[in-house]
């Protein structure tokens, strides 16, 4: 399947710039660029060829960049059908939401559609935030908060231009809000293009920041203070499928569209390794992993979620160990 990222921010904070930039990137050939404009990131002067369509354009870097004149499904379906025909090449995808965007409901139109789901798969979201007036955007705009929460990485942008007061307030806001995503220094755009597309998988830095070094449950008490939770936990030994299924079930009933992120590497019943990924109640198929990627981070899960007690969190991610998936204290 062809993996998809997702780059969003809030208004005005770097997401066009960092585009324009990426789309030039030698590193960032062979992908598809959904943007909002294309004046937005003023590819006119990189320009190799337009299709017959005016809403496709080939750089000189090798990347391609649509606009969506319709639906991102529709859009999407007839990318993957000019690919298939050998009229464009690429083989992963880069979506840039609106400034205003939840990306949770765009994820889940990738993750949840019956055919969609068949021909991509979401991978990551890389959220950009605005050194210098990101503490206030934060503060009075939910969405914003929502984009940080759910991020798998942090770009944070203007830091050339920003006050140290204003950096160290704003950093610290979205540490608070995202206790796992790494964050990132951006200036002008200028970043490496892996940092963009790699793929999510719950990483060394994510666990030991949860666990600060230490292998045992931990939740984010202070997180809740910012409507948002994170809790960890290892999970011991193989779990079976029905086990998993089970816990996808209970998070379902007991956490519902308060759950916003989901992460783990589990040994599964049949000894294989995989990486679990969930968006609200969406959940990729859980997919194999190499051993010499994952054995450090054998068992351990993470949840992130809005709007819920620590200690209930807590337990939701625990239940996955537990015989009892019917019961959450």
């Amino acid at each position: 399947m062809i993996p998809i990222t997702l780059v969003s921010g809030f208004l005005g904070s770097g997401k066009s710039t960092l585009i324009a930039r990426l789309v030039r990137q030698p590193g960032f050939a062979r992908t598809a660029v959904i943007v909002n404009e294309f004046g937005d990131v003023g590819i006119d002067h990189a320009l190799v060829s337009r299709g017959k369509e005016d809403d496709i354009v080939l750089l000189d870097s090798g990347c391609i960049c649509c606009t969506m004149t319709s639906s991102l499904e529709d859009t999407l379906e007839s990318l993957y059908y000019k690919r298939e025909s050998g009229a464009l090449d690429f083989e992963r995808v880069v979506i840039e939401t609106t400034g205003i965007a939840d990306p949770g409901p765009i994820a889940q139109v990738l993750a949840g559609g019956l055919y969609l789901s068949r021909l991509y798969k979401f991978e990551s979201l890389v959220v950009t935030v605005d050194a210098v007036h990101g503490c206030e955007q934060l503060e009075h705009h939910e969405e914003n908060r929502r984009q940080v929460a759910m991020a798998d990485r942090l770009l944070l942008t203007k830091t050339d231009v920003a006050q140290p007061q204003a950096l160290e307030r704003t950093t610290s806001s979205i540490r608070a809000m995202n206790p796992l995503a790494p964050i990132l220094t951006v200036v002008q755009g200028v970043v490496d293009p892996t940092a963009v597309i790699a793929p999510s998988r719950l990483t060394r830095h994510e666990l030991t920041t949860e666990t600060h070094g230490h292998e045992h449950d931990h939740t984010h008490e202070a997180v809740f203070a910012h409507e948002y939770t994170t809790a960890s936990s290892r999970v011991p030994g193989r779990v079976s499928w029905e086990a998993y299924a089970a816990w996808l079930e209970m998070l379902r009933a007991e956490l519902g569209s308060n759950l916003l992120r989901a992460k783990g590497v589990l040994r599964f019943a049949d000894g294989e390794l995989r990486a679990i990924q969930g968006v609200q109640l969406l959940f990729s198929p859980p997919a194999a992993i190499d051993e010499s990627v994952g054995r450090d981070l054998e068992g351990a899960v993470v949840l992130i979620a809005h709007h819920v007690e620590p200690s209930r969190l807590q337990a939701c991610v625990r239940a996955l160990g537990s015989v009892a998936f019917s019961t959450v204290s």
